[in-house]
């Protein structure tokens, strides 16, 4: 991550609303940020080049020419996965590894805890008792918490879906989403072109998006009718996924409770599993 994203990510929740537009904005689209003018760069937002200016001061930088000037380093010194991961490592201290990664995980569940908007979550599970189908979806890393959701909601409602795309055949896995179905989606960076063509084409057929996604979600806003905003950052070099996973946590629960054929479906669930299956609580 380039010095301006982990400004970015640490300064977030001190910024203005005006300000954090600016910051979405700049985290998915660095790379044209580092050659527009302040002027080119706050109409292409939509805010005043005082907010940008503002924005740069409020990260640290003198102004929005030395703020440029940071990304353009960061682009031409651009490196790889592997680099990047000896570059995070090298500032972790192994004898409070243990530590850190707990107390960032923590901030990450606060953070998340802190944006989350009352009406969207009751509108997200409303969304989630009411729908006909119900489609989970994720790719690479996030398929495990599309499985996850999958497997919770499997328990409690009736014609859940998980979409696992191997072979390539999500098109017969979706082929029957319609208008009255809901898409549960996960995109998280660096977003899957797959995961995007797919949401795509279920909101052409009327398919309701509940998305999963980073609080820096600008470049897949168009993607989500409901947007769960997650803090995500790792220790290291990769992104965790402790809050999206407290966020699942949340959501099943309230839809066991508003759902009230939720038992039925349950009882069914465990009826078939405790056919010699499983045993212990």
């Amino acid at each position: 991550m380039s010095d301006i994203l982990y400004r970015i990510t640490d300064r977030f929740d001190s910024l203005t609303n005006s300000q954090r537009v600016v910051a979405n904005y700049v985290s998915e689209n660095i790379s044209n940020v580092a050659f527009n003018t302040l002027d080119e760069l706050a109409l292409k937002i939509g805010v005043s080049t005082t907010t940008v200016i503002r924005f740069a001061r409020a990260l640290g930088y003198s102004g929005y020419s030395d703020m440029q000037q940071d990304i353009q380093s960061n682009i031409k010194g651009k490196v790889s996965l592997p680099e990047r991961f000896s570059t995070a490592t090298s500032h972790i201290k192994r004898d409070q590894l243990l530590l850190d990664s707990f107390h960032a995980d923590i901030e990450n569940i606060n953070q998340t805890l802190a944006s989350l908007n009352e009406s969207v979550l009751r509108r997200a599970v409303e969304a989630i008792v009411k729908a006909n189908h119900i489609y989970l979806l994720g790719m690479r890393g996030s398929f495990s918490m599309a499985h996850l959701m999958a497997t919770r909601l499997g328990q409690i409602k009736d014609r859940v879906r998980l979409i696992q795309a191997v072979g390539s055949i999500f098109p017969e896995e979706v082929g029957g989403a319609t208008q009255g179905d809901l898409c549960i989606v996960f995109m998280f960076p660096r977003y899957s072109r797959m995961t995007a063509n797919i949401v795509s084409a279920l909101k052409k057929r009327g398919v309701l998006i509940l998305m999963f996604t980073s609080q820096n979600y600008t470049a897949v806003k168009s993607y989500g009718d409901i947007i769960l905003p997650c803090a995500i950052q790792g220790l290291s070099y990769k992104n965790s996924f402790v809050a999206p996973l407290c966020l699942i946590n949340y959501l099943v629960t309230a839809v066991s409770i508003e759902d009230t054929g939720a038992k039925e479906v349950l009882e069914r669930t465990e009826e078939m599993l405790s056919q010699g299956y499983y045993f212990g609580l």
